[in-house]
């Protein structure tokens, strides 16, 4: 059982980077090859194209605005972000569907009255 250098978490069989934080494995063994008999540690190397914690902020924003100004615009923000493999994108498109709905509802009302 082998353990990523840089944050500690348990190395998947055959996997070159490490699934927590992207430390690539293929240069672990060169690193260490050249750098036998120093102290040194490993560099980092990030995965490429990995998305940030904060991606779709803007699609968010935007489904926030148009659940307010054009619900028909925030369902559609909505279900888009419904569709994202993030969790936190995800529950801010179902938000943003609801609001939405009441937004859009609300307005029926207020139009027939």
């Amino acid at each position: 059982m082998t353990f990523c250098p840089s944050c500690g978490t348990e190395r998947k069989e055959g996997s070159k980077y490490c699934h927590n934080c992207g430390y690539d494995f293929g240069n672990v063994s060169a690193e260490l090859n050249s750098n036998s008999n120093s102290n040194t540690q490993a560099t980092q190397n990030p995965i490429p194209n990995v998305q940030s914690e904060n991606s779709h902020t803007i699609s968010k924003i935007l489904g926030y605005i148009c659940a307010i100004l054009i619900p028909l615009f925030g369902v559609i923000f909505g279900i888009y972000l419904i569709t994202r493999d993030e969790e936190d994108a995800k529950k801010h498109g179902k938000l943003i569907i609801g609001l939405s709905i009441v937004i859009w509802f609300l307005s029926f009302i207020a139009m027939g009255m």
